[in-house]
């Protein structure tokens, strides 16, 4: 994408003050009216959005859906009218710019002037075009909020229930719920939405999405890294660096175009050039500050730093190892213009110059076009944002780290320098304050079962809440559960029947506790290879209850008897993981250590435990990393009996080496306080086998109930179920 430079110079700051001066004043001077007054203009969508809510709350539901839907519609709208009157304004009185450099400074000012009303009238008559009187006048910053934070698809989500139009209220939940990801209650409606009969998939779908494409690209980006798809991840961060840049100049634009309020005159009288400076710095702040406001995903504070360089640095790896020599100098050049002093860039610079020896033409590739512009532009407005801070006592928050300090004013370096210090040390403390586990387990328990033994601790392992675990098996019970996935695992088990969910070069099978059952009663296994493999589940979590000294109920969230094989032919020169680095319960972000707890993440998961069967296989190594997903902390060799066992938040990411010959085998199991978000499944399964007459070994003492109110407890099973079949079941997933 393409990004235009101005060919004025310092003056400019003034020159746009002027137009916005104008501009505003224009606005702000209006007279209001109403929104049905001007037909074929564009209302007040504030008005709409009042006269929505009013309805609303006296349950007139049609008029309710109406006027928000239009409130929505005539923003948009408009935020798309702005931009389109900027670009049609920006050459609008060019032909005086000449004129200002030849002039000498008792015209200069008039010349000026005239050029900045040729701008003005231009933007003015294009958005009155389209734009009531009314509707260019600013709306206040709750409106701005309600919008901010989606709340308007909040009162949609229920007007539309309340109609019985129901794929518009999953919709509008949805939507309501990505920028929303803590508000429980709306969690709760979407499970009911997904489980009514007749909705489709294209109702949750983020209506907001067009101003979020980059972060669908960022996320496609990520997800092709982690397979080693590196044509296909080039693809996508290009995709993902232009898109950035587009929705960095949309926001840009709107800060020309935007109605503002004009401040009152304040105690001390300024003239119109302190006027003018104020006003051109509060815009090249607005500016400066679409940087972070790009950089933040929906339903998230803080902004991920250095989001355009990071993808720079992610695009040229991807294109080295894509084989595009080319592509990576010039995406290296682009990501030098940030740091241009960073010790790995250069030093990777040197490594793709050599390879590229003989070919003259890539040797002398450049940075990117839009990048030297972008740095170039930034910079001219830091100097001029800096300059109001050392002489005009204006208040600017740089949002970017790259900021070389030459562009700071001798007299701002030394405080600038010790506020640089200051964040940099609060990062630190920051990295150290995410490596606490707040979960409230604490590995170190007793281990109840005889024979078992702790293999490997927090301290040999590197970490918090860690535990390796050997004896749990015996080699006879390993064979036994080996057979029995040989005979009912299926393909895609517990993946939505995806052959290979993680990776194309192994085959996935999984066989769950119920299935397990049904085959059995089927004849199709034998039954006590069904029921060992129930039992096992239960010593496991007898374990897991006791060594991380656990005072609440612990439950099954979800089991599953998964076996990875290495597909033949398919080996040579593999350089992705059999399941790339994760967390089991939040949304890892390696580049910001930040692990954030929503979906689709399984938010209810507290401890997970792997326990394996078999190492007759090559590669499968299980290990642990730090929140980068890159330094590897620990290692776990699989074998016969061996459980790995820790908690499921962000201390703990962990992953699977590649499996490149044979079947790896084992029992994946994960735990939560939650009740309600117990397996039931497994319920079903134990309520199958007591209506056949059999006992169930279960350990209840933590449920305050004793072992005499089993038949009573069998009893109400139906109830309980029908009670929790509210709860959706989501995908599966695997350590």
């Amino acid at each position: 994408m393409a990004l235009r430079s101005n060919s004025c110079h310092v003056y400019v700051a003034l020159q746009i003050a002027l137009f916005f001066v104008i501009n505003n004043a224009s606005v702000t001077g209006s007279s209001g009216q109403s929104s049905e007054s001007l037909s074929g203009l564009l209302p007040p969508y504030d008005e709409l959005y009042y006269r929505g809510v009013r309805a609303y709350f006296t349950e007139e539901w049609e008029r309710a859906a109406e006027f928000i839907e239009k409130s929505i519609s005539t923003r948009e709208t408009l935020l798309k009218t702005r931009r389109k009157c900027h670009d049609e304004c920006l050459s609008a009185g060019d032909d005086r710019l000449s004129k200002l450099d030849a002039l000498d400074g008792s015209l200069w000012d008039l010349w000026a002037l005239d050029w900045i009303q040729l701008r003005a009238e231009c933007v003015r008559f294009c958005m009155g075009r389209s734009v009531s009187p009314a509707g260019l006048l600013p709306v206040s910053s709750d409106i701005e909020y309600e919008f901010g934070t989606r709340n308007p698809y909040n009162f949609l989500q229920v007007t539309y229930y309340k109609l019985d139009k129901l794929q518009k209220a999953a919709s509008a939940a949805h939507t309501f719920f990505v920028a929303n990801p803590s508000h429980l209650e709306m969690r709760n409606n979407l499970e009911k939405y997904r489980r009514m009969t007749g909705m489709k998939d294209e109702a949750f779908q983020d209506r907001e999405r067009e101003h979020e494409k980059h972060w669908e690209m960022y996320d496609a980006a990520i997800q092709a890294e982690s397979s080693s798809d590196w044509l296909k991840a080039v693809m996508k961060w290009g995709e993902c660096v232009n898109e950035t840049l587009k929705q960095t100049e949309e926001c840009r634009a709107q800060c020309v175009t935007a109605s503002q309020v004009i401040p009152e005159e304040p105690d001390t009288v300024q003239g119109v050039y302190e006027r003018a400076a104020a006003l051109s710095l509060s815009l090249l702040s607005c500016k400066q500050t679409c940087v972070s406001l790009v950089s933040i995903r929906p339903g998230r504070v803080s902004a991920v730093e250095d989001f355009l360089p990071m993808q720079l640095e992610h695009l040229h790896i991807a294109q080295y190892k894509a084989g595009d020599l080319k592509g990576a100098v010039e995406s290296l050049w682009s990501l030098l213009l940030f740091y241009p002093t960073d010790s790995d860039s250069l030093s990777n610079l040197q490594l793709y110059t050599q390879n590229l020896e003989g070919d003259t033409e890539a040797q002398e590739t450049g940075p990117l076009q839009e990048i030297a512009m972008y740095i170039s532009r930034a910079l001219e407005e830091k100097r001029l944002l800096y300059f109001g801070m050392a002489n005009l006592d204006f208040k600017f928050s740089d949002p970017d780290l790259w900021m070389p300090e030459d562009v700071v004013p001798e007299s701002l370096r030394e405080s600038w320098r010790a506020e640089k210090q200051l964040l940099h040390e609060k990062l630190k403390q920051g990295e150290k304050v995410e490596e606490v586990d707040d979960s409230g387990f604490y590995a170190g328990g007793p281990v109840p079962v005889v024979g078992v033994t702790i293999t490997m601790d927090d301290q040999r392992l590197n970490g918090t809440n860690r535990v390796v675990l050997d004896g749990v098996l015996s080699q006879s019970e390993c064979d036994r559960v080996m057979q029995l996935a040989t005979v009912a695992a299926s393909v895609g088990d517990g993946y939505r029947g995806r052959r290979s969910p993680h990776t194309p070069h192994e085959k996935f099978e999984g066989l769950t506790v119920l299935r397990a059952l049904k085959l059995a009663q089927d004849g199709l296994v034998n039954q006590s290879d069904a029921r060992l493999l129930h039992e096992i589940g239960e010593t496991a979590r007898v374990l897991m209850h006791s060594h991380f000294r656990s005072h609440s109920t612990l439950y099954f969230s979800y089991t599953h008897l998964v076996c990875r094989s290495a597909i033949p032919g398919h080996q040579e020169g593999r350089s992705d993981l059999s399941h790339p680095v994760h967390v089991d319960n939040c949304i890892l972000e390696p580049e910001t250590r930040q692990c954030w707890r929503e979906p689709p993440a399984f938010v209810h998961r507290d401890l997970s435990a792997v326990l394996y069967l078999n190492d007759d296989f090559e590669g499968g190594e299980f290990f642990f990393t730090d929140r980068d997903a890159k330094t590897v902390t620990a290692n776990v060799k699989p074998t016969c009996g061996r459980l790995v066992g820790f908690t499921s938040g962000p201390v703990n990411p962990h992953g699977v080496t590649a499996i490149t010959a044979g079947r790896r085998c084992a029992l994946a199991l994960w735990f939560t306080t939650k009740k309600h978000h117990r397996d039931m499944e497994r319920e079903e399964a134990e309520a199958l086998w007591a209506a056949d007459g059999h006992s169930v070994v279960k350990e209840e003492k933590d449920d305050g109930k004793s072992p005499s109110n089993s038949a009573r407890r069998g009893r109400s099973q139906v109830r309980e179920k029908s009670k929790d079949r509210e709860r959706v079941t989501g995908r599966r997933d695997e350590l």
